[in-house]
């Protein structure tokens, strides 16, 4: 699983390259993706879901967060001052620019 992860880290980061502007292994020779950590973190149904509020407003901390949503969608982004549905597309991966990014 690891070795394929980090495979995914790879491509992303010369696709990230190349959409910014730069040379394809720009962001490879710069170190800023080397890190190995991963979270998986899997949120079962709520048997009770008028009773839940959800994460509170963040951004993430990391240089980018890849999603799986399921067909339940629920992920939202701060958009124009209002919060806005991410609809889940099957089978795709989502990718939230992190904090690092901005950097």
């Amino acid at each position: 699983y690891m070795k394929h992860m980090i495979k995914l880290r790879d491509v992303l980061s010369e696709l990230l390259s190349e959409a910014l502007g730069l040379s394809s292994d720009h962001l490879a020779r710069i170190e800023c993706m080397e890190s190995e950590h991963l979270s998986c973190l899997y949120y079962p149904p709520c048997p009770e879901p008028n009773l839940t509020l959800g994460l509170l407003k963040h951004s993430d901390t990391t240089f980018f967060t890849t999603v799986v949503q399921d067909d339940k969608g629920g992920l939202q982004v701060f958009h124009q001052d209002q919060w806005v549905n991410v609809l889940p597309v099957p089978g795709a991966l989502l990718a939230n620019i992190g904090d690092l990014m901005q950097v």
